[in-house]
C-alpha cells in the first residue's frame, strides 16, 4: 500500500503493549513512551505503583543537546502520577495530593541528578475500560511536570499538597529542554 503525504507526516510511535487491567499506570507509561519517542529519547519502565495510578520510568538520552553540555549519555528518572479527579487551581498551579514517601524520594534527589514528577490529568469521566489514546493525551497537552529537588521536608505523615505550575506543560520540546538543562548541570529550583 502506497504511503500518502498525510501518512508520511504522522510520527511513528513504538508499539504500546495493551494494558491488562486498563489502569491509569499503563496509560501513563504509554503517554511517556510517546513523548520520549517524539523527543528522540528511549523510555524504559522501572516500576508500576501498587495503586495502579503511577509508574516510574527512566528516559535514556544519548546525544549532545548543547555545545557546552557536560553529559551526552545519561538517564532522567521520572515518576508519573495519573488522576481523573478535578484538581483545584490556586495561583495558576494545580494542587495534587502526593504521598509523603514519594514526595521525600523526589525531594531528596541530589541536585546533579534531579528526579521529576509528571502529573497526567485524565478526563474527569475516565473509567478504566475507556478507549483513551496516549497519543490524544500528548496532543491535548494533559501532562504537567515538576522537579521537587530541594523542596522542604514535611511534617505531614500521609500526604502533602504539591503545586504543579499550569505553564509547565510536558511536551517533546519541554522534555528536550529539561534534558538539555540536566546535561549542562543546571539546577532546578523548587518553588511552592
Amino acid at each position: 500500500m502506497a504511503q500518502t503525504p498525510a501518512d508520511a507526516q504522522q510520527p511513528i510511535h513504538p508499539p504500546v503493549p495493551p494494558a491488562e487491567d486498563g489502569s491509569k499506570a499503563a496509560l501513563g507509561y504509554a503517554y511517556l513512551r510517546i513523548l520520549a519517542s517524539e523527543a528522540s529519547f528511549a523510555c524504559s519502565l522501572v516500576g508500576q505503583h501498587a495503586d495502579g495510578c503511577g509508574v516510574d520510568v527512566r528516559l535514556h538520552v544519548r546525544e549532545q543537546l548543547d555545545p557546552q553540555a557536560q553529559l551526552n549519555d545519561f538517564g532522567l528518572d521520572v515518576q508519573l502520577r495519573a488522576t481523573c479527579r478535578g484538581l483545584p487551581i490556586v495561583d495558576n498551579k494545580l494542587l495534587f495530593s502526593l504521598e509523603v514517601d514519594r514526595y521525600d524520594a523526589l525531594r531528596s534527589a541530589v541536585a546533579e541528578r534531579p528526579r521529576f514528577i509528571v502529573l497526567l490529568s485524565l478526563p474527569t469521566d475516565f473509567a478504566a475500560g475507556d478507549e483513551l489514546s496516549a497519543v490524544d493525551l500528548v496532543a491535548q497537552r494533559r501532562g504537567r511536570w515538576l522537579c521537587l529537588s530541594g523542596a522542604p521536608q514535611t511534617s505531614n505523615s500521609t500526604a502533602i499538597p504539591v503545586r504543579f505550575p499550569a505553564w509547565n506543560v510536558l511536551t517533546p520540546a519541554a522534555l528536550r529542554e529539561i534534558a538539555r538543562r540536566v546535561s549542562l548541570g543546571l539546577r532546578f529550583f523548587h518553588e511552592q
